[in-house]
């Protein structure tokens, strides 16, 4: 066990000998540098390119914001229209039935009035017919 443990300890210590990196330098030339150059000035003009195209896309924003806010107006007016559209026509069923179940009381009242006479003329004369107040007892109109 201890001389597992002794070529262990010897191992590690002998391993990063044997292991020997190697660093390969890596230049830095003219062509480098010209080339990173190149590159910050290609980057340069797509970002201007690109600020030119943000700031004609905002002017076209800005007319479709406009457009959509005509739009906003017109729907708000068709909106107040179709209001105005159902208060009439709610105004209108209101007075039809109010002038139906009206009418409808007004023709009626002289036809109870009518009936009214008729029973008390059948009670006057139910007096003398027992055959006939027994038939109104029976309808219970006595």
């Amino acid at each position: 066990m201890k001389t597992t443990q002794k070529i262990i300890v010897i191992l590690i210590f002998i391993l990063p000998l044997f292991c020997v990196a190697e660093t390969k330098e890596i230049p830095y030339t003219l062509d480098d540098r010209d080339c990173i150059i190149r590159t910050e000035q290609k980057v340069e003009s797509v970002k201007s390119e690109m600020n030119a195209r943000f700031e004609t896309t905002n002017k076209q924003f800005a007319a479709v914001d406009q457009h959509f806010e005509s739009m906003d107006r017109r729907f708000d007016q068709l909106f107040n229209f179709l209001w105005a559209i159902v208060g009439i026509f709610t105004a209108m069923m209101v007075s039809v039935f109010g002038f139906a179940f009206w009418d409808r009381k007004l023709s009626l009242a002289p036809l109870k009035r009518e009936d009214q006479r008729i029973v008390a003329v059948l009670v006057d004369f139910a007096k003398t017919q027992p055959k006939l107040t027994e038939i109104l007892k029976n309808a219970g109109l006595l």
